[in-house]
């Protein structure tokens, strides 16, 4: 009797390691450490878009068969546009300085002349997602970008109220947004009045921002658009023709 009482008990023991081992192994561990791959999953992990360079925009705008040129004098910079190599029409200009300690860019101009260019040559520099506008301000941007600049700034000087109108509509298709105004505000005015030299609306522009919702079209417009010799046109001064981006 106690022999087989003791059988029992050994063969119950001898049971029960059985038992959890085949409970642990119901799912194997290496799947189930893997993770389920879905659409959703695989967007949600994908890379983000990485904003063009300047190199970039130089290089979309030379398949389109202009030249952009980058000057600078410590934080000062000077990017000009060209219709054609280096010693061709102006069509563009952008001039300021950087302040890469406070995150900076301040524009003192932006300017696009296009007035009297008609034909082929007004279709290659307005028409087409990939404008002129596009370009100049990409180029303005990207070298922000590239020297530790988040937000670009400028003003639309207040002359007289059409031009003034005229000139946040102008900056505004740039990417600029009204953030205030310089004028009316006492002595609060004093550093403004000092920096920009005049009244106006201040506006600034999210750098990063611009600059990665138009990196798809530059991209994909300087591997499509072939390029074309474009020589300098004739004609006297220009003035800034407001171009939409």
């Amino acid at each position: 009797m106690a022999r087989a009482l003791g059988a029992t008990n050994s063969q119950r023991c001898l049971a029960r390691p059985t038992t959890k081992m085949r409970n642990r192994a119901v799912l194997p561990i290496s799947n189930a450490r893997q993770p389920i791959s879905t659409p959703a999953n695989e967007a949600s992990t994908s890379k983000p878009c990485e904003l063009v360079t300047l190199e970039e925009v130089t290089w979309a705008a030379r398949r389109r068969g202009l030249s952009i040129t980058v000057k600078e004098l410590g934080p000062f910079y000077r990017i000009v546009c060209r219709d054609g190599d280096s010693t061709g029409r102006v069509v563009g200009v952008t001039s300021g300085f950087t302040a890469p300690l406070f995150g900076i860019m301040h524009c003192d101009m932006l300017q696009i002349f296009t007035r009297g260019l008609k034909g082929e040559d007004g279709q290659r520099l307005r028409g087409g997602p990939l404008g002129l506008g596009l370009l100049m301000g990409a180029a303005t941007f990207a070298f922000g970008h590239q020297r530790g600049c988040r937000v670009a700034e400028i003003l639309a000087i207040n002359d007289d109220d059409a031009w003034h109108e005229r000139l946040v509509r102008y900056y505004s298709y740039f990417g600029f947004r009204p953030v205030g105004r310089v004028g009316g505000n006492g002595l609060r005015d004093v550093p403004h009045l000092l920096v920009w030299g005049g009244e106006g609306t201040r506006m600034d522009a999210d750098i990063q921002a611009l600059l990665r919702r138009w990196s798809p079209a530059l991209r994909q417009n300087s591997l499509r658009t072939s390029g074309g010799g474009g020589g300098a046109g004739g004609g006297g001064e220009d003035g800034g023709d407001v171009e939409r981006i």
